[in-house]
């Protein structure tokens, strides 16, 4: 697994940065185009963008799994879980990442097989938004 590690980073970064990069551009500058053009034009901006984002819970996915394959380097059976402060925050952030996890599932579950509306829709976004900081800011204090 160890000769993997540097594929599984380079995997997970980019998939970082897209994921990120696409709530920060949804929560910041499409609620300035909301606000300052009005929602005709915010509506017919988020059909184009999201006609681009179909792939957005398949890049989620690929960055919990390969979180979850580097993480198994510093957090295991014969290491311990909780042993070092690296070990603390990488749980932290696990479980930061589990939550939007859930928030996803729940979104898709209601989108896909109930049909209805999230209840999540108005706050999923924000709340990765602010998660995936803290989840970043996590992942550097770790390995500092």
């Amino acid at each position: 697994m160890e000769s993997f590690y540097p594929y599984f980073l380079l995997l997970h970064l980019i998939c970082a940065i897209v994921f990120l990069g696409y709530i920060f551009c949804d929560v910041v500058f499409l609620s300035l185009v909301r606000k300052k053009l009005g929602d005709e034009i915010a509506n017919k901006v988020s059909s184009v963008i999201s006609t681009r984002s179909k792939f957005m819970p398949l890049c989620f996915l690929i960055l919990l799994l390969s979180g979850g394959a580097m993480l198994s380097q510093y957090i295991n059976s014969e290491i311990g879980f909780f042993n070092t402060q690296l070990q603390q925050f990488l749980v932290i952030k696990t479980a930061l990442a589990l939550i939007i996890a859930g928030m996803i599932v729940v979104s898709l579950t209601y989108f896909y097989e109930l049909k209805k509306p999230s209840p999540l829709r108005k706050i999923i976004h924000p709340i990765a938004l602010v998660l995936g900081i803290f989840i970043t800011m996590l992942a550097k204090l770790a390995f500092y």
